[in-house]
Formats: C-alpha cells, structure tokens, sequence
C-alpha cells in the first residue's frame, strides 16, 4: 500500500507544469524530497516564539503531573512545578537564513523584495528595507554569547554579526543585483 501511495505522489510531482528541482531534489531511491538545509543563529527578537512539537508535549505532560508530584512529594516537588515554566519561558529566538529568504520570529523577508540594503558595521545594524516600505532591522547587540567578560561579549558579537550580514548581503545581492546597497 504505501509503496502505490509513494509512487502516486511521485507521478503527482512528475506531472506538475512548475520545475521544482531548484527548490528541492528528489531522491529516486526512496522517493524523499530533500529540501533545503536553512541556517540558524541564535536571535533576541522580540517576536514570540512557538512551541515545537515536543516541546509542548513536554509542557502539558509536565503541567499535568506538576500537581500530583507536589502533593505526594512536597519539598522535592516544587521543582516538578517549576519544569513547565522553563519549558514556556525558556524559548530561544532564532533567525534562521535560507537559500531564498530569512526567518525571524514572525518575519518572513525574500531577498528578492529587498529594495534597499544599508550596512552600517561602526553601529552594528543591517537595515533591509521591502517593496512594502517596512524596515527589517538586524542589531549586532542582539546576538547572545556564553562569555563572561565585557570585551570578549563584543568581540563574539561583532563576529557573529558580521558573518550573518555577510551571508545576508551576498544573498541579497545574488538574488536582485539591481538593489542599492549602502555603506555595504
């Protein structure tokens, strides 16, 4: 059964009047698309963050026997308790880059509706203005590190931006060429 249902969306894909070869490769042995690997750095946005899957398995699971945990095991118990806060609180932003756009948070940005692209390294901002006349804004200050001391938080700071703003900017520009860049 499931071998004619594979071979059905197969010839569904194959009869398709778009080519959806750039987009993702099929891989004839078992008849899985590939699609494409998206890079993620991690992001303090403000946008909220939705819980994954197992995730909010965890939190309602967890929410669920917090109670009865507390109950029959009170001092060791608080800690069943504060489980599904961290599974709430503790999500991390990311901003995640693909071969034809950038995810972040609530924003979705195709480089082929970037009209302007100002890179501005002395106060760590890259600027994406759209055809819609929004601003998507990228802060070097907004990149965390695991360092300790004030110069090393820069300096991994600095780094992590310009490596993001170079992979955004030659996206960018390999995308729609026409665009203006400035101070890039």
């Amino acid at each position: 059964m499931r071998v004619r249902i594979d071979q059905s969306v197969a010839r569904i894909v194959d009869d398709l009047p778009i080519d959806l070869t750039p987009v993702c490769q099929r891989n004839e042995r078992n008849m899985e698309l590939n699609l494409p690997q998206l890079t993620v750095f991690k992001y303090k946005h403000g946008d909220s963050v939705p819980l994954s899957p197992k995730r909010k398995l965890l939190f309602i699971v967890s929410l669920m026997l917090a109670p009865f945990i507390v109950y029959f095991a009170f001092p060791p118990g608080l800690i069943a308790a504060a489980i599904p806060f961290v599974v709430f609180f503790g999500r991390s932003g990311t901003l995640e880059l693909g071969p034809r756009y950038l995810i972040c948070g609530d924003t979705i940005l195709y480089y082929a509706n970037v009209t302007q692209l100002t890179l501005q390294e002395a106060e760590g901002r890259l600027s994406l203005q759209t055809a819609s006349g929004k601003p998507f804004v990228i802060e070097r200050g907004k990149f965390p590190t695991n360092a300790r001391k004030k110069p090393k938080i820069a300096a991994n700071q600095a780094a992590k931006f310009a490596k993001v703003s170079a992979r955004i900017v030659e996206k960018v520009r390999r995308t729609s060429p026409a665009n203006s860049a400035a101070g890039a």
